[in-house]
C-alpha cells in the first residue's frame, strides 16, 4: 500500500530516535545514582562516560538559551515606535523576524528559502512522476496532506473502474497504478466497429471522465487536487521465453497489446503554468522590443522589394522622393495580416477547448519580416485532441491563405497590362523553394525560364504569400514549443515527440551551417534559445487524436518540407 513511504511516518520515525537522546541521560542518571562497583572505580569509565554526557547536553541548553534570548531580544528591539508616533510593523512582522532574523533581509530570506525548497524536490523527484510534471510539482506553492492522497483513493477511485492495486505519495503528488475491468475495456465498442487501440481509447477516456466528475463535485478535493493521465514511465516490458513482449502487466485490462499503462498522476489544484501576472518587467520589456522590431523589420521586407524596381529607387535615393514609399504599404500589412490570422487560428481553437492562450509576443526576421509570433499555454489542456487544434489551427490556416495568395499574384502578374508600380525581386526566387517552384511552374511556367540574376516584376501578393508560407513552414518543424512540436506531441505521445524534436534539432542545425538558407540560420537560432523544450503536458496524456489529425499533421509537414528545401536548379529559402 505504500503507506510506510509516507512523509507522517518519516516525520515520527525521526521524532522516535531523536527521544533516544533523553533516555541515554536517563541511563546517565541511574549509573550515577546506584554508584560505582569495586571494578568501575578501578576503572572509572562509566563516572566519566556519565559527566561527557551531562558537559554535552548542558553546552546544547546554553546555546539553546542564549538562542532564544538573541530572538526575544531582538524582538523587543524591534518593537518600537518611529518618529511619527506609529508602528513600523505588524506583530506578525516582529514574530516572523524573531523567526527569520533581520526584517530588512526577510524578503530574500523567503526567495532563498523558496529555491531551497524547489531545488529539494528536483533532487528528490520519486522516479514515477514525469519530467513533465516533475517542474510543476517542484514549484507548487502549497503541500498536500497524506490524508487528502488517502481521501483520492477512498472516494474517487472506488467503484470507479479504476482498480487501485498500489500507490505513492510525497507532499506535493502522488501516483495511483491500477488496472481496468474487462467490462470497461469491452462495453464501449465491438471488434467489428474499432479498431483495439480506439477501444482502448474509448475506455480511458470514459474511466478518466468519470474521475474528473467525481473530482468536481467533490466537496473537499475539488479546490486541492488536479489529476492527470499519463504513462507509467517505470514500466518496463516483460520478455517471455519465446521472445515476445507481453502485455500490459499490472495495468488496464484491454488485452495483449503492448505498451505502458496509464497511471493517475496528483497534484495541487494551485499548479499550473505561468501566468501573464507573474512575469517579470524585463520579460515584458523584452516582448515589446520584439514587437516593435518585427515591425520594423516586416516594414523593411516590404521596401526591400522594391529596391530592385527603377521608378522606385529613382524617385527615393535620387530624388529624395518618400511619396513613393506608400506602395510597400500592402506588403507591409498584408504581411502583418497573415501573421494576425495565424494567431488569430491559435485563438478561436483555443476558445473552443477551453484552453487559456498567453499574449502572443512577434518575432522578427530579417528575411520575410516576421517568423510569427511566441504564444504560450496559460493552462493545461483538457486532451491531446485539444492540444493539436490549437497548436494546428494557427499554421494550418496561414498555410492555405498564403498558398492563395501565391497563385493569385502570379495570376494578377501574368493578366497585369502595367508592371511599373510592381516589386522587383530576383527569378532566383521562384527557385527558393521547391513548393513555390512547383506553383510557378503551373501558374506562370514562363518565368522558371529565366535567369536566376534576373529582376522580374511580381504583385505584392505573391511576396505577401512568399513570407506567410515560409512562416508557417518553420513554425510546423516537429520541434519543443513550436507549432508543430506541440502537434507532434499530440499526435504520437511524449515518448516518440522527445526523439523526433531531437533529430530535428540537428537537421536544422546542419541545415544552418550548411549555409545554404539564411532564414533557417536564424531561425535555427532563435529556436535554439526560447523553443527548443517539450510544453505543458495535456490533463490526459493517453488518448490518442485520431487517423485523420494524424493524417492531417503529417500532410502539413510534408507542404513545411517541400517549402524549405530549394527547387532544382535554385538555392534555398531567401
Amino acid at each position: 500500500d505504500y503507506e510506510n513511504n509516507s512523509l507522517e511516518y518519516k516525520r515520527g520515525e525521526t521524532d522516535r530516535i531523536s527521544g533516544l537522546l533523553d533516555q541515554i541521560l536517563e541511563a546517565a542518571q541511574i549509573l550515577d545514582g546506584e554508584g560505582l562497583s569495586v571494578e568501575q572505580s578501578e576503572s572509572g569509565k562509566s563516572n566519566e562516560l556519565a559527566s561527557k554526557l551531562r558537559v554535552r547536553v548542558s553546552d546544547l541548553r546554553q546555546s539553546r538559551d542564549a538562542l532564544l534570548k538573541r530572538r526575544v531580544d531582538s524582538l523587543a528591539n524591534t518593537n518600537n515606535i518611529d518618529s511619527t508616533g506609529s508602528k513600523k510593523d505588524s506583530i506578525d512582522d516582529y514574530v516572523q523576524s524573531s523567526i527569520d532574523g533581520d526584517t530588512d533581509n526577510q524578503s530574500k530570506v523567503k526567495k532563498r528559502s523558496k529555491e531551497e525548497k524547489m531545488m529539494e524536490r528536483l533532487i528528490e523527484t520519486p522516479s514515477w512522476l514525469p519530467s513533465s510534471l516533475a517542474a510543476f510539482a517542484a514549484t507548487s506553492p502549497v503541500e498536500v496532506s497524506l490524508s487528502h492522497w488517502k481521501m483520492v483513493k477512498a472516494d474517487l477511485l472506488v467503484d470507479s473502474g479504476f482498480m487501485c492495486t498500489s500507490w505513492d505519495s510525497t507532499d506535493v503528488a502522488a501516483v495511483f497504478r491500477g488496472r481496468l475491468p474487462r467490462k470497461y475495456a469491452s462495453s464501449r465498442s465491438s471488434p467489428e466497429t474499432e479498431d483495439d487501440e480506439e477501444k482502448d481509447n474509448n475506455s480511458i477516456t470514459t474511466v478518466f471522465g468519470d474521475l474528473q466528475a467525481r473530482l468536481e463535485n467533490h466537496p473537499e478535493l475539488n479546490d486541492r487536487i488536479r489529476l492527470f493521465l499519463v504513462d507509467d514511465i517505470e514500466w518496463r516490458p516483460s520478455f517471455d521465453t519465446v521472445g515476445n513482449y507481453g502485455n500490459r502487466l499490472g495495468g488496464w485490462d484491454t488485452g495483449e497489446k503492448e505498451g505502458p499503462p496509464p497511471v493517475i498522476i496528483a497534484l495541487a489544484r494551485e499548479v499550473e503554468p505561468e501566468q501573464e501576472s507573474e512575469r517579470d518587467l524585463g520579460t515584458k520589456s523584452l516582448a515589446v522590443f520584439s514587437t516593435l522590431l518585427s515591425t520594423f523589420t516586416t516594414f523593411a521586407y516590404a521596401l526591400s522589394a522594391y529596391a530592385l524596381n527603377p521608378t522606385f529607387f529613382n524617385a527615393v535615393v535620387k530624388d529624395n522622393d518618400i511619396t513613393a514609399v506608400p506602395l510597400c504599404l500592402p506588403i507591409f500589412v498584408g504581411v502583418l495580416a497573415v501573421s494576425a490570422l495565424h494567431e488569430a487560428g491559435h485563438f478561436v481553437a483555443a476558445k473552443r477547448h477551453d484552453v487559456k492562450l498567453g499574449s502572443p509576443v512577434p518575432l522578427p526576421s530579417l528575411q520575410v519580416g516576421t517568423f510569427g509570433s511566441i504564444t504560450p499555454l496559460r493552462s493545461f489542456p483538457s486532451t491531446r485532441t485539444a492540444l493539436f487544434d490549437v497548436a494546428i489551427s494557427g499554421p494550418g490556416v496561414s498555410m492555405l491563405v498564403s498558398m492563395i495568395l501565391l497563385v493569385s499574384g502570379l495570376s494578377l502578374t501574368i493578366s497585369s497590362q502595367s508592371l511599373a508600380t510592381f516589386p522587383v525581386v530576383p527569378a532566383a526566387t521562384m527557385k527558393s523553394s521547391f513548393l513555390i517552384g512547383s506553383i510557378v511552374s503551373v501558374v506562370a511556367p514562363n518565368m522558371m525560364m529565366v535567369p536566376l540574376s534576373q529582376p522580374i516584376p511580381i504583385h505584392p501578393l505573391f511576396l505577401v504569400g512568399l513570407a506567410g508560407l515560409l512562416m508557417s513552414a518553420v513554425n510546423l518543424l516537429p520541434i519543443g514549443r513550436l507549432d508543430g512540436g506541440r502537434a507532434c506531441m499530440a499526435a504520437w505521445g511524449r515518448r516518440p515527440a522527445s526523439p523526433i524534436s531531437l533529430l530535428s534539432l540537428l537537421a536544422l542545425a546542419f541545415y544552418s551551417f550548411s549555409g545554404v538558407s539564411g532564414i533557417i540560420v536564424f531561425w535555427g537560432a532563435i529556436v535554439s534559445l526560447t523553443q527548443r523544450l517539450p510544453d505543458i503536458p495535456a490533463v490526459d496524456e493517453v488518448t490518442g487524436v485520431g487517423d485523420l489529425r494524424v493524417n492531417s499533421y503529417i500532410a502539413l509537414s510534408v507542404m513545411a518540407l517541400l517549402a524549405l528545401v530549394p527547387f532544382p536548379g535554385g538555392v534555398g529559402p531567401i
